[in-house]
């Protein structure tokens, strides 16, 4: 084999590896934003819907969103089981979105089984601060407290951050389910605690 063929080969190999990593890094990015992922979840419009009302959609003073793929991907495995992960819900979720209705949805199911959607890892790759439980809210600080308890224990007993932030990134989840079901019940915020529509 000539020392031409031999160069040719390794700057191919070069090559392609560049454009593997370089390409596939734009893949990922590209496939990660809320844009992209609202081409296809536009037939989700509850969980669109509550994502852009809401704080990690950006509806906060500074504006900062949080990406689909913050919460709804483990982000404290290797880039390989990320990359899997990422792969295995698109594939899943296509092919739901081909064979099923959105308004046959069981969406409160889903959001009884959120754990299975919403990964602490995302969570925990931005609020890292509450592994210190060293908030003022006394309340925070205690759920807190339990929550890295409750780390250490076996996997049955262990809380998630949707253990009790049940609408995080979905703002009035709940009441926006209920109303594609039901007739919509006026604002559920009242000061005697009672549902009156206003």
């Amino acid at each position: 084999m000539s020392k031409k063929i031999i160069i040719l080969g390794i700057l191919c190999m070069f090559f392609v590896a560049f454009v593997a990593f370089f390409g596939g890094t734009y893949v990922m990015y590209k496939t990660g934003d809320d844009k992209f992922c609202n081409t296809c979840h536009s037939w989700m419009d509850p969980m669109t819907q509550t994502y852009l009302s809401g704080s990690h959609g950006g509806n906060n003073p500074s504006g900062v969103k949080a990406s689909c793929v913050s919460c709804h991907l483990p982000h404290d495995d290797s880039k390989l089981h990320y990359t899997f992960k990422k792969a295995l819900n698109g594939i899943t979720e296509i092919s739901h979105m081909l064979v099923n209705s959105p308004e046959d949805m069981d969406w409160e199911a889903n959001r009884k089984n959120r754990e299975k959607y919403v990964f602490d890892s995302g969570c925990l790759s931005c609020h890292a601060n509450i592994t210190q439980a060293n908030t003022k809210n006394e309340g925070a600080k205690f759920m807190h407290e339990q929550y890295l308890k409750s780390q250490k224990t076996n996997e049955k007993d262990k809380l998630t951050c949707v253990s009790c932030h049940k609408n995080v990134g979905h703002e009035d989840l709940e009441k926006v389910l209920y109303d594609r079901k039901n007739p919509p019940i006026g604002n559920w915020d009242t000061d005697d605690n009672t549902s009156v529509k206003k």
